[in-house]
């Protein structure tokens, strides 16, 4: 996006002046568009428009977007048939606005098609469709169920299995997932000490991982691997499977702001929701990892004793939580772990939610502001974005849920169970 264009997308944002924009783009195989709907007159196909529905994305690991949609279909174009939209067909939907003549679209996530329904009115024939986050095709629910049970060799790039699995033919003749992933750098080049003393790639296997076929999907093998390096895993709005490190997901502090609502600019409607999250607050956090006959159990015991930190133990006592992590192999893994977990809940935090006009380029796991011009000296809170719904008409408001950022505390991490 040019600057040009971003300067207008951002003054139209905040004026109102603008058009809505919502297009499906109905996929081939190969992930090209086939076809698309949008409000384009010329549009051979803008007999169907959307009537309704709308997009939600929740960050987690695993499944993060889902959406409905309600088609005008009088002709029957859109019936649930083989013949024309069927189980997993993919859609792309890209929400924006159309200002000046300037026309902008931003992704919105890659679907699968799931449960539809028909309804005919005297008003008219509508299709609805319950659309699936790409996951979808990979933990069963569409597709994705093991036909063999599958093993990871100790030792095996943890990328690779991930990387091949997917460009398996789930039946059909087309591999589960069509977009190469893409996987961080983070990892590369970096080690941890095995049990038996030895020195390994952290991006290598540290235990042989098998999934059982019996229940297990292509989405369980790949979360297996995904945890062995503590990894973040889930599609982005573009429909790429992503494998990012929650290493270097602590610094709130570090990410970028998706956007600064000022009060004085009516963007946020009605009221803004605080709930304080006092009871979901940790100070103290144990991971058990694996035990053999032959080596000590690994583990790790986390502890918020910053004494600038209003909830250290110290001050409030211990408040504490222990976790089995068996797939855990190394120590390395499980200070990791115990870092990311407490820093995420060690912090005095509070839930935000609120409704506002249509931002379309807001992500998950990114920053807005609330310039807070009805307190004293006009604070600045800073909100870390969990999740979001917004709708395909462009006249009702969008939500936004999120939680408070503040300084997160120095932790203490150790060995766990402590030494004789």
């Amino acid at each position: 996006m040019t600057d040009l264009e971003w300067n207008s997308y951002t003054a139209a944002l905040k004026s109102g002046n603008f058009i809505k924009l919502a297009r499906l783009r109905f996929l081939n195989p190969d992930g090209t568009t086939a076809f698309s709907l949008d409000n384009d007159p010329y549009n051979e196909r803008s007999g169907a428009f959307i009537r309704g529905g709308s997009v939600s994305c929740n960050l987690q690991n695993g499944q993060r977007w889902t959406a409905s949609v309600t088609l005008e279909n009088t002709d029957g174009s859109y019936d649930y048939n083989v013949n024309k939209v069927w189980f997993g067909t993919e859609i792309a939907v890209d929400m924006g606005l159309s200002t000046n003549g300037i026309e902008l679209y931003f992704p919105m996530g890659v679907y699968r098609v799931g449960d539809p329904a028909d309804c005919v009115a005297h008003n008219g024939r509508t299709a609805s469709f319950a659309l699936k986050d790409k996951w979808a095709g990979l933990d069963g629910t569409l597709n994705g169920r093991l036909e063999a049970s599958y093993a990871i060799s100790e030792g095996t790039n943890i990328f690779t299995p991930i990387a091949s699995v997917l460009q398996t033919d789930r039946g059909d003749g087309q591999p589960y997932d069509n977009v190469p992933p893409l996987f961080t750098e983070y990892y590369n080049g970096k080690t941890q000490s095995l049990a038996d003393g030895t020195t390994a790639l952290l991006t290598d296997a540290p235990f042989q991982l098998i999934i059982d076929s019996e229940d297990g999907s292509v989405a369980d093998l790949i979360l297996g691997l995904a945890d062995m390096l503590v990894a973040l895993v889930g599609y982005d709005a573009s429909g790429r499977l992503r494998i990012d490190p929650s290493q270097n997901d602590i610094l709130d502090s570090d990410k970028p702001v998706g956007w600064r609502f000022l009060l004085t600019e009516n963007q946020i409607l009605g009221q803004i929701d605080y709930k304080a999250l006092i009871e979901d607050v940790l100070n103290d956090y144990i991971v058990v990892g694996a035990m053999s006959d032959t080596y000590a159990q690994v583990g790790a015991r986390a502890q918020n004793l910053d004494p600038t930190s209003p909830t250290n133990v110290n001050k409030i006592g211990r408040r504490t939580k222990r976790e089995s992590r068996p797939e855990y192999a190394t120590q390395r893994i499980c200070e990791d772990y115990a870092v990311w977990t407490l820093k995420r809940q060690a912090a005095l935090r509070q839930s935000v939610s609120f409704s506002t006009n249509q931002i379309f380029h807001l992500a998950v796991n990114e920053i807005v502001e609330i310039v807070r011009t009805d307190l004293p000296n006009t604070p600045t809170e800073r909100h870390l974005v969990q999740g979001f719904t917004i709708p395909f008409s462009g006249t009702e408001p969008m939500t936004i849920n999120a939680v408070s950022v503040h300084d997160f505390p120095e932790i203490t991490v150790q060995t766990w169970p402590l030494a004789e």
